[in-house]
Protein backbone atom coordinates (compact mmCIF):
# COMPACT_ATOMS: atom_id res chain seq x y z
CA UNK A 1 0.00 0.00 0.00
CA UNK A 2 1.63 3.21 -1.21
CA UNK A 3 0.96 6.33 0.89
CA UNK A 4 2.23 9.88 1.08
CA UNK A 5 3.73 11.09 4.35
CA UNK A 6 0.56 13.05 5.10
CA UNK A 7 -1.70 10.04 4.45
CA UNK A 8 0.51 7.91 6.68
CA UNK A 9 0.11 10.38 9.55
CA UNK A 10 -3.67 10.43 9.06
CA UNK A 11 -3.79 6.64 9.02
CA UNK A 12 -1.71 6.37 12.20
CA UNK A 13 -4.06 8.77 13.98
CA UNK A 14 -7.21 6.97 12.84
CA UNK A 15 -6.35 3.27 12.66
CA UNK A 16 -4.48 0.62 14.67
CA UNK A 17 -0.96 -0.24 13.59
CA UNK A 18 -0.42 -2.39 10.53
CA UNK A 19 1.88 -5.40 10.69
CA UNK A 20 4.65 -4.07 8.43
CA UNK A 21 5.82 -0.59 7.36
CA UNK A 22 8.39 0.22 4.69
CA UNK A 23 9.88 3.72 4.46
CA UNK A 24 12.54 4.51 1.86
CA UNK A 25 14.00 7.45 -0.03
CA UNK A 26 16.65 10.14 0.04
CA UNK A 27 14.93 12.67 2.30
CA UNK A 28 16.20 12.01 5.87
CA UNK A 29 13.77 14.22 7.79
CA UNK A 30 10.69 12.48 6.39
CA UNK A 31 12.23 9.04 6.97
CA UNK A 32 12.95 9.94 10.58
CA UNK A 33 9.51 11.41 11.21
CA UNK A 34 7.68 8.48 9.61
CA UNK A 35 9.53 6.07 11.91
CA UNK A 36 8.97 8.38 14.89
CA UNK A 37 5.24 8.46 14.18
CA UNK A 38 5.04 4.66 14.17
CA UNK A 39 7.00 4.53 17.45
CA UNK A 40 4.61 7.03 19.02
CA UNK A 41 1.57 5.05 17.88
CA UNK A 42 3.20 1.86 19.18
CA UNK A 43 3.63 3.41 22.61
CA UNK A 44 0.00 4.52 22.52
CA UNK A 45 -0.97 0.89 21.87
CA UNK A 46 1.15 -0.30 24.78
CA UNK A 47 4.16 -1.50 22.76
CA UNK A 48 7.24 -0.41 24.67
CA UNK A 49 9.70 -3.19 23.74
CA UNK A 50 11.85 -2.45 20.67
CA UNK A 51 14.23 -4.75 18.79
CA UNK A 52 16.55 -2.76 16.53
CA UNK A 53 18.64 -4.26 13.71
CA UNK A 54 21.02 -1.88 11.92
CA UNK A 55 22.82 -2.77 8.68
CA UNK A 56 25.65 -0.35 9.55
CA UNK A 57 26.68 -2.63 12.40
CA UNK A 58 25.66 -5.84 10.61
CA UNK A 59 22.37 -7.73 10.70
CA UNK A 60 22.25 -11.39 11.65
CA UNK A 61 19.16 -12.22 9.62
CA UNK A 62 18.77 -15.71 11.05
CA UNK A 63 18.91 -14.33 14.59
CA UNK A 64 16.30 -11.74 13.61
CA UNK A 65 14.00 -14.46 12.29
CA UNK A 66 14.47 -16.58 15.41
CA UNK A 67 13.83 -13.59 17.68
CA UNK A 68 10.70 -12.79 15.71
CA UNK A 69 9.41 -16.33 16.12
CA UNK A 70 10.21 -16.40 19.85
CA UNK A 71 7.75 -15.10 22.40
CA UNK A 72 8.60 -11.84 24.14
CA UNK A 73 9.96 -12.32 27.66
CA UNK A 74 6.97 -10.42 28.98
CA UNK A 75 4.48 -11.87 26.45
CA UNK A 76 3.84 -8.42 25.00
CA UNK A 77 3.81 -7.06 21.46
CA UNK A 78 7.13 -5.73 20.19
CA UNK A 79 8.34 -3.22 17.62
CA UNK A 80 11.02 -4.59 15.27
CA UNK A 81 13.05 -1.91 13.46
CA UNK A 82 15.22 -2.98 10.51
CA UNK A 83 17.43 -0.12 9.34
CA UNK A 84 19.05 -0.81 5.99
CA UNK A 85 20.35 2.69 5.36
CA UNK A 86 22.21 2.74 2.05
CA UNK A 87 23.02 -0.99 2.24
CA UNK A 88 21.26 -3.91 0.59
CA UNK A 89 20.23 -6.98 2.59
CA UNK A 90 22.64 -9.92 2.42
CA UNK A 91 23.11 -13.42 3.84
CA UNK A 92 19.52 -14.52 3.74
CA UNK A 93 18.11 -11.03 4.24
CA UNK A 94 16.12 -10.83 0.99
CA UNK A 95 14.22 -14.05 1.74
CA UNK A 96 13.42 -12.98 5.29
CA UNK A 97 12.23 -9.55 4.11
CA UNK A 98 9.96 -11.21 1.54
CA UNK A 99 8.49 -13.40 4.25
CA UNK A 100 8.03 -10.44 6.59
CA UNK A 101 6.23 -8.51 3.84
CA UNK A 102 3.64 -11.23 3.38
CA UNK A 103 3.34 -12.64 6.91
CA UNK A 104 4.68 -10.08 9.38
CA UNK A 105 5.75 -11.34 12.82
CA UNK A 106 2.68 -12.70 14.62
CA UNK A 107 1.36 -9.84 16.79
CA UNK A 108 4.54 -7.76 16.51
CA UNK A 109 5.03 -4.67 14.32
CA UNK A 110 7.88 -4.36 11.81
CA UNK A 111 9.36 -1.13 10.42
CA UNK A 112 11.90 -1.36 7.59
CA UNK A 113 13.72 1.83 6.58
CA UNK A 114 16.10 2.26 3.64
CA UNK A 115 17.83 5.00 1.71
CA UNK A 116 17.18 5.88 -1.91
CA UNK A 117 16.98 2.62 -3.88
CA UNK A 118 18.99 2.17 -7.07
CA UNK A 119 17.64 0.31 -10.09
CA UNK A 120 18.79 -3.12 -8.90
CA UNK A 121 17.14 -2.62 -5.49
CA UNK A 122 13.86 -1.53 -7.09
CA UNK A 123 13.85 -4.66 -9.21
CA UNK A 124 14.65 -6.98 -6.30
CA UNK A 125 11.88 -9.31 -5.12
CA UNK A 126 12.22 -8.24 -1.48
CA UNK A 127 11.76 -4.58 -2.43
CA UNK A 128 8.73 -5.26 -4.61
CA UNK A 129 7.21 -7.46 -1.90
CA UNK A 130 7.52 -4.70 0.71
CA UNK A 131 6.12 -2.11 -1.71
CA UNK A 132 3.15 -4.34 -2.46
CA UNK A 133 2.27 -5.78 0.95
CA UNK A 134 3.59 -3.31 3.57
CA UNK A 135 2.36 0.19 4.34
CA UNK A 136 4.90 1.95 2.15
CA UNK A 137 6.06 5.58 1.95
CA UNK A 138 8.63 6.76 -0.61
CA UNK A 139 10.17 9.98 0.70
CA UNK A 140 11.64 12.59 -1.59
CA UNK A 141 12.92 16.14 -1.58
CA UNK A 142 10.16 18.65 -2.23
CA UNK A 143 10.72 21.09 -5.08
CA UNK A 144 8.77 23.91 -6.68
CA UNK A 145 5.48 24.87 -5.02
CA UNK A 146 5.41 21.65 -2.94
CA UNK A 147 7.99 22.92 -0.44
CA UNK A 148 6.19 26.19 0.51
CA UNK A 149 2.99 24.19 0.92
CA UNK A 150 4.80 21.75 3.20
CA UNK A 151 6.24 24.66 5.19
CA UNK A 152 2.75 26.09 5.71
CA UNK A 153 1.55 22.73 7.07
CA UNK A 154 4.61 22.59 9.28
CA UNK A 155 3.90 26.03 10.73
CA UNK A 156 0.33 24.94 11.51
CA UNK A 157 1.77 22.40 13.96
CA UNK A 158 2.88 25.36 16.05
CA UNK A 159 -0.43 27.17 15.74
CA UNK A 160 0.95 29.61 13.17
CA UNK A 161 -0.18 30.58 9.68
CA UNK A 162 2.73 31.06 7.30
CA UNK A 163 1.89 33.54 4.55
CA UNK A 164 2.61 32.37 1.01
CA UNK A 165 5.34 34.96 0.46
CA UNK A 166 6.95 34.04 3.78
CA UNK A 167 6.88 30.34 2.90
CA UNK A 168 8.43 31.00 -0.50
CA UNK A 169 11.18 33.09 1.08
CA UNK A 170 12.04 30.35 3.58
CA UNK A 171 12.02 27.76 0.78
CA UNK A 172 14.41 29.91 -1.24
CA UNK A 173 16.78 30.32 1.71
CA UNK A 174 17.05 26.62 2.57
CA UNK A 175 17.53 25.55 -1.07
CA UNK A 176 15.53 22.33 -0.72
CA UNK A 177 17.07 21.17 2.59
CA UNK A 178 13.96 20.04 4.46
CA UNK A 179 15.70 19.59 7.80
CA UNK A 180 16.94 23.18 7.63
CA UNK A 181 13.45 24.26 6.54
CA UNK A 182 11.85 22.53 9.53
CA UNK A 183 14.30 24.22 11.89
CA UNK A 184 13.61 27.59 10.27
CA UNK A 185 9.86 27.22 10.82
CA UNK A 186 10.42 26.12 14.41
CA UNK A 187 12.60 29.16 15.03
CA UNK A 188 10.07 31.54 13.44
CA UNK A 189 7.26 30.07 15.55
CA UNK A 190 9.32 30.80 18.64
CA UNK A 191 10.38 34.30 17.58
CA UNK A 192 7.07 35.61 16.21
CA UNK A 193 4.28 36.22 18.72
CA UNK A 194 1.57 36.86 16.13
CA UNK A 195 -0.59 34.06 14.75
CA UNK A 196 0.44 34.91 11.18
CA UNK A 197 4.11 34.87 10.11
CA UNK A 198 4.68 37.37 7.33
CA UNK A 199 7.42 37.91 4.79
CA UNK A 200 8.63 40.85 6.91
CA UNK A 201 8.97 38.51 9.89
CA UNK A 202 11.18 36.18 7.83
CA UNK A 203 13.30 39.10 6.61
CA UNK A 204 13.68 40.37 10.17
CA UNK A 205 14.83 36.92 11.28
CA UNK A 206 17.36 36.87 8.43
CA UNK A 207 18.71 40.27 9.50
CA UNK A 208 18.96 39.07 13.10
CA UNK A 209 20.76 35.93 11.95
CA UNK A 210 23.34 38.07 10.17
CA UNK A 211 24.37 39.45 13.55
CA UNK A 212 23.84 36.86 16.27
CA UNK A 213 21.73 33.73 15.92
CA UNK A 214 20.62 31.40 18.71
CA UNK A 215 21.32 28.33 16.58
CA UNK A 216 24.83 29.58 15.81
CA UNK A 217 25.25 30.22 19.53
CA UNK A 218 24.37 26.59 20.31
CA UNK A 219 26.76 25.42 17.59
CA UNK A 220 29.58 27.51 19.11
CA UNK A 221 28.95 25.94 22.53
CA UNK A 222 28.99 22.40 21.13
CA UNK A 223 32.15 23.15 19.14
CA UNK A 224 33.89 24.25 22.35
CA UNK A 225 34.37 27.80 21.06
CA UNK A 226 33.54 29.37 24.41
CA UNK A 227 34.87 32.86 23.65
CA UNK A 228 32.60 33.15 20.59
CA UNK A 229 29.64 31.66 22.46
CA UNK A 230 29.94 34.15 25.31
CA UNK A 231 30.27 37.05 22.87
CA UNK A 232 27.07 35.88 21.24
CA UNK A 233 25.28 35.59 24.58
CA UNK A 234 26.16 39.15 25.43
CA UNK A 235 25.35 40.41 21.92
CA UNK A 236 21.95 38.72 21.99
CA UNK A 237 21.25 40.17 25.42
CA UNK A 238 22.10 43.67 24.20
CA UNK A 239 19.77 43.24 21.23
CA UNK A 240 16.90 42.41 23.55
CA UNK A 241 16.67 38.68 22.81
CA UNK A 242 14.82 36.74 25.50
CA UNK A 243 16.98 34.52 27.72
CA UNK A 244 14.30 31.86 27.29
CA UNK A 245 15.23 31.52 23.60
CA UNK A 246 18.91 30.80 24.28
CA UNK A 247 18.09 28.33 27.03
CA UNK A 248 15.61 26.62 24.72
CA UNK A 249 18.36 26.21 22.09
CA UNK A 250 20.72 24.57 24.59
CA UNK A 251 17.95 22.40 26.06
CA UNK A 252 16.95 21.24 22.58
CA UNK A 253 20.53 20.12 21.87
CA UNK A 254 20.85 18.45 25.28
CA UNK A 255 17.69 16.38 24.88
CA UNK A 256 19.05 14.95 21.63
CA UNK A 257 22.50 14.39 23.14
CA UNK A 258 21.00 12.47 26.07
CA UNK A 259 19.16 10.16 23.66
CA UNK A 260 22.34 9.65 21.62
CA UNK A 261 24.43 8.94 24.72
CA UNK A 262 21.83 6.41 25.88
CA UNK A 263 22.12 4.60 22.53
CA UNK A 264 25.91 4.48 22.91
CA UNK A 265 25.57 3.06 26.43
CA UNK A 266 23.38 0.31 24.98
CA UNK A 267 26.32 -0.69 22.80
CA UNK A 268 25.64 1.14 19.55
CA UNK A 269 28.69 2.48 17.73
CA UNK A 270 29.13 6.25 17.71
CA UNK A 271 29.20 6.57 13.87
CA UNK A 272 25.94 4.63 13.66
CA UNK A 273 24.35 6.88 16.31
CA UNK A 274 25.41 10.01 14.43
CA UNK A 275 23.80 8.63 11.27
CA UNK A 276 20.64 7.53 13.09
CA UNK A 277 20.11 11.04 14.44
CA UNK A 278 20.84 12.59 11.05
CA UNK A 279 23.75 14.72 12.25
CA UNK A 280 25.00 16.83 9.36
CA UNK A 281 28.54 16.12 8.23
CA UNK A 282 29.73 19.55 9.28
CA UNK A 283 28.38 19.09 12.83
CA UNK A 284 29.71 15.58 13.38
CA UNK A 285 33.11 16.60 14.85
CA UNK A 286 31.44 18.85 17.46
CA UNK A 287 28.77 16.29 18.42
CA UNK A 288 31.37 13.52 18.54
CA UNK A 289 33.50 15.65 20.86
CA UNK A 290 30.60 16.23 23.27
CA UNK A 291 29.59 12.56 23.32
CA UNK A 292 33.17 11.50 23.98
CA UNK A 293 33.55 14.04 26.78
CA UNK A 294 30.24 13.51 28.62
CA UNK A 295 28.40 10.40 29.76
CA UNK A 296 24.63 10.06 29.56
CA UNK A 297 24.38 10.90 33.29
CA UNK A 298 26.55 14.01 32.80
CA UNK A 299 24.31 15.20 29.98
CA UNK A 300 21.17 14.49 32.03
CA UNK A 301 22.62 16.69 34.80
CA UNK A 302 23.17 19.49 32.27
CA UNK A 303 19.63 19.06 30.93
CA UNK A 304 18.33 19.29 34.50
CA UNK A 305 20.28 22.53 34.84
CA UNK A 306 18.69 23.88 31.66
CA UNK A 307 15.30 23.06 33.19
CA UNK A 308 16.37 24.92 36.33
CA UNK A 309 17.30 27.96 34.22
CA UNK A 310 13.83 27.80 32.67
CA UNK A 311 12.29 28.22 36.13
CA UNK A 312 14.64 31.14 36.82
CA UNK A 313 13.60 32.83 33.56
CA UNK A 314 9.94 32.40 34.50
CA UNK A 315 10.44 33.71 38.04
CA UNK A 316 10.03 30.39 39.83
CA UNK A 317 13.57 30.45 41.25
CA UNK A 318 15.85 33.31 42.17
CA UNK A 319 18.88 34.22 40.09
CA UNK A 320 20.03 35.92 36.90
CA UNK A 321 19.17 33.68 33.94
CA UNK A 322 21.88 35.23 31.78
CA UNK A 323 24.56 34.32 34.32
CA UNK A 324 23.17 30.80 34.51
CA UNK A 325 23.16 30.47 30.70
CA UNK A 326 26.82 31.50 30.61
CA UNK A 327 27.64 28.89 33.26
CA UNK A 328 25.78 26.17 31.35
CA UNK A 329 27.53 27.24 28.14
CA UNK A 330 30.92 27.02 29.85
CA UNK A 331 30.17 23.55 31.20
CA UNK A 332 28.80 22.15 27.93
CA UNK A 333 31.69 23.62 25.95
CA UNK A 334 34.10 21.68 28.16
CA UNK A 335 35.72 24.68 29.85
CA UNK A 336 37.64 23.56 32.93
CA UNK A 337 36.77 26.84 34.62
CA UNK A 338 33.13 25.74 34.78
CA UNK A 339 33.83 22.87 37.17
CA UNK A 340 31.95 23.45 40.39
CA UNK A 341 29.97 26.38 39.03
CA UNK A 342 26.68 24.54 38.48
CA UNK A 343 24.37 25.34 41.37
CA UNK A 344 22.89 22.53 43.39
CA UNK A 345 19.41 21.91 42.00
Amino acid sequence: MQLTVERLMERLRAQPLAKVYFFHGDEPLQLLECADAVRARALAEGIDERCVYDADTGIDWQALAEEGNALSLFATRRLFEIRLGERKPDKGGPEILERLASQGLAEDVVVVTAGKPDKSARNARWFKALEADAVCVATRDLRGPALPEWLARRAARFGRRLERGAAELVAERVEGNMLAAAQEVEKLALLVDAETITEDDVLAAVRDSARYDVFQFADAVLAGDLARALRMVRGLREEGTEALLLNWALGRELRTLVAMAAAIERGKALPAVLDEYRVWQGRKPAIRRVLERFSKDDLMDLLAYANFIDTVVKGGRSGDPWDEIEILSMKLSGAAAANGLLRRL
